[in-house]
């Protein structure tokens, strides 16, 4: 601001001064000319008085005369040349030697004489040099002048701007700041005014918000603790091995809900974004898995995730199992068919690829379905999900991106973290079919108990199917030989650790 300022001033004044400052001085040599002239032609008069009276007296008409015209105090400002010529004589002449381009006066005297003033235009060149200097030095005195002004001026407006833009950036990280200091300047002091009103309503809100979040937050982990210990108490005296495992996701689900209540209770006193860790993508999966079959069986759907053995990335467990959970259930909700999550990876990236055999996503709303309250025109959604799965996703350094909008197709990209990739076995997790009957559900070994159920009383690495179906024994199962690995459970309800 403060440069720009002085940039335009010094422009304005310099084209103030060429603009004044030439004519002015073509003027001023206009006018010196002129002064140059009228002393010659005084000069002329005074010359021809002297003769006139020396005729008159009966004195002579020589050198020395003339001499004491060009002498004379009246004319010692100007230096010229006097020259007289009387009839029948020669011409007398006294004072500077003449050159030429001089400027000359003559005219006839009283007695048939001829008188003649010249000045040298040496003395020209003088009187104008001396114009130019005075013009000059009047231009770089208005020049002067017009920097000191401006730099008052950008140093005036900038100084309060500094101190404007200062408290906006403060405003942003919550600091308090002292009231305003009137700047002398009312269209600065009115937007200070302005963003100190506009910053005490947005605190105020931003405070009212977290507390609300902070308190609904607060009073979910009431009945989420009484929920937790419920589960923990089926879990410790059931006999029937589905209900346990029932139990057991039941609680891993409320582990996952306590984490997002703690992170919201947290956040409004956390100025710091999380550090992302290792994320083994198999286990986070198989626990989707196994929490999103139910549904996608009683929705007449399959659910398939095909994922490496091993495939470890950089990011944050529990925001991670957000944004798969969310583009699942994005999947059951809107799309149709048999919905498919694939890994693909190398040394440096991870994707994770969620796909369906729905109508898709109509393009015009492909370009906006990651902004806020932005849905399908027969979604019943706040359009909330994928914006905020989004940024879970960029807040650990991935990106989640649209590939595809026909079939829906959508990707999470992560950077892959150390482990054992290997690449030629992959182990499919698939369910769907007719919703399940619990009736069904007692034998360990049934062909159509669920998959969790088969995989609990399967014998690791026996080769054994994980049941996707309707009682048909025919689902998509674990290759032979790979081992689903098994999860430990929490380790501080009792003292007991569970698998």
């Amino acid at each position: 601001m403060r440069q720009r300022i002085l940039q335009a001033t010094i422009i304005t004044v310099l084209l103030v001064v060429l603009m004044l400052g030439i004519p002015l001085g073509v003027s001023w040599l206009a006018v010196g000319q002129r002064d140059l002239r009228a002393t010659a032609q005084e000069i002329h008069r005074e010359t021809v008085t002297t003769i006139d009276q020396r005729i008159a007296r009966g004195q002579p008409i020589d050198e020395a005369m003339l001499q004491g015209i060009v002498e004379a105090p009246s004319n010692t400002d100007v230096r010229f040349r006097v020259t007289v010529q009387m009839p029948g004589q020669a011409p007398i002449s006294a004072g500077a030697p003449a050159g030429e381009g001089d400027l000359t006066v003559s005219g006839p005297g009283l007695h048939r004489d001829t008188v003649t003033v010249t000045i040298p235009q040496s003395e020209v060149r003088s009187q104008t040099a001396s114009s130019w200097v005075l013009i000059i030095v009047a231009g770089l005195a208005a020049f002067s002048i017009g920097i000191s002004v401006a730099l008052w001026q950008a140093q005036r407006i900038s100084a309060p701007l500094a101190r404007l833009t200062r408290r906006a950036e403060a405003m942003g990280t919550g600091r308090t700041r002292a009231p305003w200091e009137a700047s002398g300047i009312p269209e600065i002091d009115t937007v200070a005014e302005q963003l100190a009103a506009s910053g005490a309503m947005l605190n105020e809100r931003l405070e009212a918000e977290s507390a609300l979040a902070s308190d609904a937050s607060h009073q979910l982990r009431t009945p989420l603790t009484a929920l937790s210990m419920r589960l923990d108490e089926i879990l410790a005296t059931s006999s029937e091995e589905w209900v346990r495992e029932e139990a057991r996701i039941s609680l891993e689900q409320i582990d996952r809900l306590t984490s997002v209540v703690n992170d919201l209770i947290n956040a409004p006193r956390s100025s710091q974004r999380r550090t992302p860790g290792v994320v083994e993508l198999r286990s986070v999966l198989t626990q989707q898995s196994e929490e999103w079959s139910p549904a996608f069986r009683a929705a007449h759907r399959e659910l398939a995730i095909r994922v490496p053995r091993s495939a470890a990335v950089w990011g944050s467990t529990g925001p991670l199992t957000q944004v798969v959970a969310t583009l699942i259930e994005n999947s059951l909700a809107h799309g149709g068919g048999r919905t498919q999550v694939k890994v693909r990876r190398n040394d440096r990236s991870t994707v994770i690829e969620v796909t369906d055999e729905g109508e898709g996503i109509d393009p015009a709303l492909g370009k906006r379905v990651f902004e806020r309250s932005v849905s399908g025109p027969r979604s019943t959604g706040t359009g909330v999900g994928l914006a905020l799965a989004r940024t879970l996703v960029e807040d650990d350094g991935g990106r989640l991106e649209l590939l595809s909008e026909r079939p829906a197709t959508f990707g999470v990209f992560l950077i892959s973290a150390p482990g054992d990739d290997e690449s030629d076995e992959h182990a499919w997790h698939e369910a769907g079919g007719e919703p399940e009957r619990h009736g069904s559900r007692g034998g360990a070994g049934s062909a159509s108990g669920s998959g969790t159920a088969s995989r609990s009383a399967s014998a690791p690495g026996a080769g054994s199917s994980l049941g996707s179906g309707s009682g048909s024994g025919s689902g998509a199962g674990v290759e032979q030989g790979a081992v689903l690995p098994r999860r430990r459970g929490r380790d501080e309800r009792g003292g007991r650790m569970r698998d």
